[in-house]
């Protein structure tokens, strides 16, 4: 398959669509990742991470743009430093070389189409005359006809053919990215084995980290690699006593880790200090999109049930001092959702799993008659900590009210009270 420059030749762009439209500017902005001068080339960036991989979004155009981004990675135009690479102290940043950004780009890209796969059979495309007709809208500086052809049936069928569009790229994109596994520098060594990671699990191969594995020298490498292992469908059960509790964390971590006790019990060790597990990293591995601690919450609560709920209690008490109205909903909403919606369900529905996000809707207030000891135990938490309150931050306050729990501090104090 064809990757690198020509890739902005053979296409037509006029026939892809991103975020904002039709996919004919996009050959412009991407040359610029090797023409343009350090503002242009910041420009390009924007337009990859905005229209090419909106908000973890694919589209057509970016099935063609990341075979240009995969055939230039050994460019040495890629060694200039990219955007952000004076700011080395921003955690989960990837500052360097640009190399190191359009390595990120490709695993964003594998991981959306991961997500937009289809179930079902892809859809046949309309007839020429239809899409012309698509492809003309899209490019329409009718602001009305731009914005209504995506509600279009045409638009949906091009959409759901993104991710098995990216899947048939996907060995193309890992055969480039797999040299810079072992690249003399840990960060792009670090990026490469995120993006090679997210490829294989694309184009369903196993990813040969060996390589970077020799070569890894850091608490982030080994971190990066032990999750890698484990998102690919590897066995991380060696990794779960490492002398590193941030290393036995990454490995528990694992999928294949789910019904593993002592993985569950390296997630509640790690929450002992959250505080701590915050500060592991240098160059935060891409798993954890906000503070590690809220990767660990999250997956011990979807591995736990209501019955667990007393064993869990100290973990929300180390969390509490942690909390600001900004964090509250990551921090205690999977512990709650497991406490009150989980006790709902009863014993019988089981770990919840990577399962579907809870209903957003508000639930009927909470009789203060049932609340269980527990219950009540979690909510005095809340009611202690200042962090959990005087902000009006949309995610916290729609977790107290899917749960049926006053959105207020003093209506929750009364609640107890009852």
């Amino acid at each position: 398959m064809q990757t690198g420059p020509d890739v902005l030749h053979t296409t037509d762009w006029t026939r892809t669509l991103h975020a904002y439209g039709s996919g004919a500017d996009a050959p412009g902005h991407l040359a610029l990742l090797l023409t343009g001068d350090a503002h242009e080339r910041g420009c390009a960036l924007d337009h990859i991470h905005s229209a090419l991989l909106h908000q973890g979004t694919v589209y057509p155009a970016t099935v063609p743009a990341a075979l240009f981004v995969a055939g230039i990675l050994d460019r040495p135009e890629l060694d200039d430093p990219g955007p952000g690479a004076a700011d080395t102290g921003a955690a989960g940043a990837a500052p360097g070389p640009l190399r190191r950004v359009l390595l990120d780009f490709l695993a964003g890209a594998a991981e959306g189409a991961l997500r937009q796969t289809p179930s079902g059979p892809v859809p046949e495309l309309p007839a020429g005359a239809e899409l012309d007709r698509v492809y003309a809208a899209l490019a329409s500086d009718d602001e009305d006809e731009a914005v209504g052809v995506w509600e279009t049936p045409a638009v949906d069928a091009l959409m759901l053919r993104v991710g098995p569009d990216m899947r048939a790229a996907a060995p193309a994109l890992y055969a480039a990215v797999e040299p810079h596994l072992t690249a003399p520098d840990a960060g792009t060594r670090m990026c490469a084995v995120e993006a090679a990671a997210a490829l294989a699990r694309l184009g369903g191969t196993e990813p040969d980290l060996s390589g970077a594995a020799d070569m890894a020298e850091t608490r982030d490498e080994g971190a990066v690699i032990v999750l890698a292992l484990g998102a690919c469908g590897g066995d991380t059960t060696e990794f779960l006593t490492h002398a590193d509790p941030a290393i036995r964390a990454c490995a528990a971590l694992a999928p294949g880790q789910r019904a593993n006790p002592a993985a569950t019990a390296e997630l509640v060790a790690a929450l002992a200090d959250p505080d701590a597990a915050d500060t592991w990293f240098t160059r935060r591995p891409a798993h954890f999109t906000g503070h590690v601690r809220f990767a660990l919450v999250r997956e011990l609560a979807e591995r736990s049930t209501a019955e667990d709920a007393a064993r869990l209690l100290p973990v929300l008490r180390a969390l509490a001092p942690l909390t600001s109205p900004p964090t509250a909903a990551a921090d205690a909403g999977p512990l709650l959702d497991l406490v009150f919606r989980g006790a709902d369900a009863g014993p019988e529905a089981g770990p919840a799993g990577p399962a579907e996000p809870p209903a957003a809707g508000p639930a009927a207030p909470r009789d203060p008659a049932e609340l269980t000891a527990v219950q009540r135990d979690y909510l005095r938490v809340l009611a202690d900590q200042d962090g959990f309150w005087g902000g009006r931050f949309a995610g916290f306050l729609v977790v107290l009210a899917r749960l049926g729990l006053p959105r207020e501090r003093h209506e929750l104090r009364a609640l107890l009270g009852a």
